[in-house]
């Protein structure tokens, strides 16, 4: 029978019908045809159109299952992408906006039987973050693209840590090296000021016998005497200094001593740690601290009066300024860093440096400066292991 004729009384009888979404289970998605009541979808199976659709799936069956199951996924994927992003949302809502669409493809023509089934599905293959609540089962989207470009940051950031250990482990061979080789030749050959007791005391220089390459002379070695005095200066207010006090004052104010000398004395070696240690400084100073592992302490009140002053752990960072984190009563909260401080624990115990050119290092706390509201710990592993080094108290926590 053919169609009736556009802009008929039954054409438009048959367009409003076809209006709104059918029953699923009088759908065919090898012709793509939906029936309206059971009589239609069964006239619709006894066609000779849909007994050659029947004749090429049954060719080839799994082939046509991946193919919907794929354009199935596919197109619920993008919705969701699109229109929701990665907020939590009801599943059975996406799958509403979904089949809105007449041109979609069907459930019951895929690998999947029920919604519930398809989702389970995102869950275990990581494509989105699932949880069964009240009203059904709730997803998320997860960005693939954002969490590799987090994962590659993080690997250049190792990297970039790796190398610069490995610069401050040469570093410190070179000094390691350069005290063994000079010994104690510093404090051996170590220029100091010369001091004269006697003023009319004379220098000699006293030349030894060398040999002359072009007239084969021999000179002969000579002694040469200089008188060295001191010579007056014409004072304008009154007669200058004799030798006496001079040599008094001179004898008042020795020249400086080795110890002094030694100490202001600062190497290339030691300029170039401080240098590299100001570079690691500017490069891992950042304004947000957090990280999973270590333990904090709540400061706001806004959560209730029981959990102020709560301590609790760090488990999962959302971003880089907010995270989960578990109280010690097993409650498990989202905060800011804005309302959270570190934890100096006990002497002996481990921490973790959240700040500043050691960033992300564990260390051993060795004692606290309560006046200078500072800790002193020593790195527990990597090249720079057994260094001792300073922090703040707002640069390091306690790890759980």
């Amino acid at each position: 029978m053919g169609k009736h004729e556009k802009g008929s009384s039954k054409d438009l009888a048959n367009r409003t019908k076809s209006k709104g979404l059918q029953k699923l289970k009088w759908f065919c998605q090898m012709c793509q045809k939906q029936c309206r009541d059971a009589n239609g979808f069964k006239c619709h199976l006894t066609s000779e159109a849909h007994q050659r659709q029947l004749l090429l799936f049954a060719e080839n069956s799994n082939s046509y299952l991946r193919q919907f199951s794929n354009d199935f996924e596919k197109n619920f994927m993008q919705l969701l992408r699109t229109s929701y992003g990665t907020k939590r949302v009801r599943a059975n809502e996406v799958y509403n906006v979904y089949i809105k669409d007449k041109g979609h493809v069907h459930m019951n023509s895929t690998v999947w039987h029920s919604l519930t089934g398809f989702v389970q599905y995102l869950g275990s293959s990581g494509k989105c973050k699932i949880d069964e609540g009240d009203k059904g089962w709730y997803i998320a989207y997860i960005d693939q693209e954002a969490v590799i470009r987090k994962e590659e940051d993080q690997r250049k950031q190792q990297q970039e840590r790796d190398d610069e250990e490995r610069h401050m482990q040469i570093v410190e061979e070179m000094v390691q090296r350069g005290k063994e080789l000079a010994g104690d030749d510093d404090e051996k050959y170590e220029a100091t000021e010369l001091v004269r007791d006697d003023p009319d005391q004379k220098i000699q220089l006293d030349f030894g016998k060398s040999e002359m390459n072009k007239n084969s002379n021999v000179l002969t070695s000579k002694t040469f005497i200089f008188d060295l005095k001191p010579v007056k200066k014409e004072d304008p207010d009154g007669p200058g200094p004799s030798s006496s006090s001079r040599k008094r004052s001179r004898s008042r104010s020795p020249g400086p001593s080795k110890s002094s000398h030694k100490s202001s004395k600062k190497s290339a070696l030691d300029e170039i740690k401080e240098m590299e240690e100001r570079k690691k400084e500017r490069k891992n100073r950042k304004d947000y601290w957090m990280t999973e592992g270590i333990v904090v302490k709540v400061i706001t009140k806004s959560l209730g009066s029981q959990y102020y002053k709560a301590k609790g752990v760090v488990k999962k960072m959302i971003d880089d300024y907010t995270a989960q984190v578990k109280l010690d009563d097993g409650t498990v909260v989202k905060l800011d860093q804005e309302h959270v401080e570190t934890v100096i624990p006990s002497i002996g115990r481990h921490m973790m440096v959240v700040n500043g050119a050691y960033r992300g290092t564990e260390v051993t706390l060795e004692s606290i400066d309560e006046k200078r509201f500072c800790v002193r710990v020593k790195i527990a592993s990597g090249p720079t292991r057994g260094r001792e080094i300073e922090v703040p108290y707002e640069d390091a926590s306690k790890l759980a």
